[in-house]
């Protein structure tokens, strides 16, 4: 309320004034600085109890960073609160969702089960992990764990204290003996510890009493992740829930969920977006609160904005419009002491939409006009308990849709789903739900060779649609930061951390071959002969190209003094602690990231590394030989920076030769610099990884020892 805030602010300060004072104060002045503390909290408890219910709305925030956006939260976001404090019988309540999430596609899918549920005559329940009350978790009684592996094996950030409690071998064997389970496991094949989180709960819960009640799914990023996903639901999931709770097969067989309307979908949304030319008269919501609603929100309270005081292009020859351009660009993060980083961690940068992206979609929004007008979020009517916000606001709307949504990429069909609500024209709809249904069609439609982009299939299906930007905001889904191994040295400039792009580029199929075979699957696309028309014959039958909305704003839209959104996250790439430990280093293209960080390392050692070998590919030495005269350089240096660089060309000969062919040329070698003790390292495509992981299990003669060297951090790998 207005009252609360204008009364709140003057006591928080003088908090924030005595919590910040040294800690070498007499002991008498800490006496009165401690009576001082104790009176504040007093009356703030006292404005709290008597303003918090106040129904005036106009209390207003100076807009500030989106760190500070907003209000912290007065409740706590844990299983316990859902499960309405105290109240045992709440907890062992309907189908209990945890997930376990990175990237948000777990998070997604749970959300995707809890909406499901209720056409299956079940309540259920998303929880995320990072709120996990084993107190709470025992009284369950329908448990469906989501979880993705992250990394090389590891759990995912917010399932971690859930591990240490699965994994606590103090527990009795008994612990979870009423609780009825199933695991879908999320990971990628193409990693040796494929979805090896999710088949440890799996194994965990069982352990601990726990009675599985459905076969464990697999999903694989490799491959089709959401089909798997699908595929595991309609094998008998929810027939097996149903009956954990007593109810028996549903009379109809219908295993899909009820049909969706755009009032059911709004009725769904705990928010409404406000938009004034001026920001400080955004109507203010003290319970819609920072934080970030969903996994990937979390992240842009968190990020901090760096400016771009340098790049260059790495490739000898490049050429943007094909896509072949690899660019170095180097962050100033001085200003950002908490930033907390070491040579080859993972720098994480948000991409923005292209400009005409944003344009096209604020048109067909209706609010061409307003993207220099500032948005903020209130409650929606009815919605009476605390919301986080999506993304951070105030914001501009050019941000709001440029920053915070994936305006480029297809969406998942449970976005799509919803927001195909809103095409008021019934045929149109039809055919966009019976595509949606159709999941190999779709996959086509939105996987390699075609990938329609969300600005295509919105032109071409939602010709009739009527949304506003507010339910869009919230039904979009959130753009995704992406990650990139640093390719400095924090011993050298921990002011200043560089990274290594490369443009992600394919070339498609064009709408002129796409659409006639789309109509001869059944799925004739509405607007598809006005798409046709206004491109033009010509364009319409030019191939389409594809380009990663992150790396091509790093390498094509990126300039010196651009300040970006960043965070930066630990990696397993760590030197050995004895500089005469040899280092073996593996890379290919922008595997070279972590290297190149490496290298500048050894440089401000002083040269001390007495055995450094990298292996290094590209396709020709005069094209794209990253970082070729600086690592030249090195190895020339006295004493030596790099003891020694063997490269492979794959394009200079008629045989194609990689980097696992240089190194098999080595094996007696290596291995036997493996055997005294040496650290492995590899960086680079996943194809290239299991290649080298083969010609080392060949030199060692085993794979047990490569896997032992795993254990040990001897062997490590960053793949993509």
């Amino acid at each position: 309320s207005s009252h609360f805030g204008s009364s709140f602010a003057p006591l928080l300060r003088r908090v924030s004034l005595l919590g910040a004072v040294s800690m070498g104060v007499e002991p008498r002045e800490l006496v009165k600085l401690t009576a001082g503390l104790v009176l504040s909290a007093a009356a703030v408890r006292y404005l709290w109890k008597k303003f918090a219910a106040s129904d005036d709305a106009d209390f207003k925030l100076k807009p500030g960073s989106p760190k500070a956006a907003g209000l912290e939260s007065p409740m706590k976001g844990s299983a316990q609160a859902q499960a309405g404090g105290e109240d045992a019988g709440a907890a062992e309540e309907g189908v209990w969702i945890y997930f376990g999430s990175q990237s948000g596609t777990a998070e997604g899918f749970s959300k995707e089960l809890e909406q499901e549920a209720s056409a299956h005559e079940l309540k259920a329940t998303v929880v995320d992990m990072e709120d996990f009350e084993p107190e709470v978790f025992v009284k369950h009684k329908s448990v469906i764990l989501v979880i993705a592996t992250y990394g090389e094996g590891d759990p995912t950030d917010n399932a971690v204290e859930f591990f240490k409690w699965l994994k606590d071998e103090s527990q009795s064997e008994d612990t979870l003996s009423g609780v009825q389970y199933t695991v879908m496991s999320l990971g990628n094949r193409q990693y040796v510890n494929f979805n090896a989180c999710g088949r440890l709960a799996d194994a965990k819960m069982e352990k601990l009493g726990a009675t599985r009640i459905y076969e464990r799914g697999e999903g694989d990023d490799d491959q089709n992740i959401e089909e798997d996903f699908e595929q595991w639901k309609e094998n008998g999931l929810w027939a097996a829930l149903r009956k954990a709770a007593g109810l028996g097969e549903k009379e109809d067989g219908n295993e899909k969920s009820g049909q969706l309307s755009a009032k059911d979908v709004i009725a769904g949304l705990p928010l409404r977006a406000e938009i004034h030319e001026n920001a400080r008269k955004l109507p203010v919501d003290p319970l819609v609160q920072v934080g970030g609603s969903d996994i990937l929100g979390k992240w842009y309270f968190h990020a901090h904005q760096a400016q771009v005081v340098s790049e260059y292009e790495l490739r000898q020859v490049a050429d943007p419009d094909a896509g072949k351009t690899t660019k170095h660009l180097d962050f100033d993060v001085k200003s950002i002491p908490s930033l907390d980083w070491r040579t080859a961690d993972n720098l994480e940068v948000l991409p923005s939409n292209p400009d005409d992206v944003v344009q096209w979609f604020a048109e067909r929004l209706g609010v061409k006009d307003q993207l220099e007008s500032s948005v903020g979020f209130t409650r929606a009517e009815g919605v009476e308990r605390p919301v986080k916000k999506p993304f951070p606001t105030p914001c501009t709307v050019q941000d709001a849709l440029g920053l915070y949504c994936d305006l480029c990429a297809a969406p998942s069909k449970a976005a799509l789903k919803k927001l195909a609500t809103f095409i008021r024209d019934d045929g149109d709809r039809a055919v966009l739900e019976g595509l949606i249904e159709d999941r190999q069609t779709y996959q086509w439609l939105t996987g390699e060779g075609v990938r329609l982009s969300f600005r295509e299939l919105f032109e071409l299906f939602f010709a009739s649609a009527e949304v506003d930007l507010g339910t869009f905001l919230q039904l979009c889904p959130r753009q995704k930061n992406r990650p990139y191994t640093i390719a400095s040295s924090s011993r050298e400039d921990r002011h200043k951390i560089g990274i290594c792009v490369s443009v992600v580029a394919e070339e498609l199929r064009s709408l002129a071959e796409i659409l006639p075979e789309l109509a001869n699957r059944g799925f004739a696309a509405p607007a598809a002969e006005t798409c046709l028309e206004r491109l033009g014959a010509e364009a319409a039958a030019a191939p389409r190209s594809f380009r990663g909305v992150c790396s091509s704003m790093l390498c094509c839209r990126t300039t010196k003094g651009q300040r970006l959104w960043i965070s930066a996250r630990p990696s397993t790439f760590r030197l050995p602690r004895k500089s005469t430990t040899p280092i073996i280093m593996i890379g290919a293209g922008t595997g070279i990231a972590p290297f190149r960080g490496f290298v500048r390392e050894f440089r401000a050692e002083g040269g001390i590394r007495p055995k450094t070998i990298l292996f290094f590919g590209c396709t020709k030495q005069s094209v794209d030989f990253l970082y070729k005269d600086e690592l030249q350089e090195a190895v020339d240096a006295q004493p030596k920076i790099l003891g020694e660089i063997v490269t492979a060309f794959s394009r200079e000969q008629q045989e194609k030769v990689y980097v696992q062919h240089r190194l098999r040329e080595r094996g007696q070698e290596i291995a036997g610099l493996i055997n005294g003790g040496a650290y492995v390292y590899v960086c680079g495509a996943t194809a290239m990884g299991a290649a080298i992981r083969e010609e080392l299990t060949s030199a060692l003669g085993s794979a047990d020892y490569v896997n032992r060297l795993l254990t040990e951090g001897r062997f490590v790998e960053e793949l993509w």
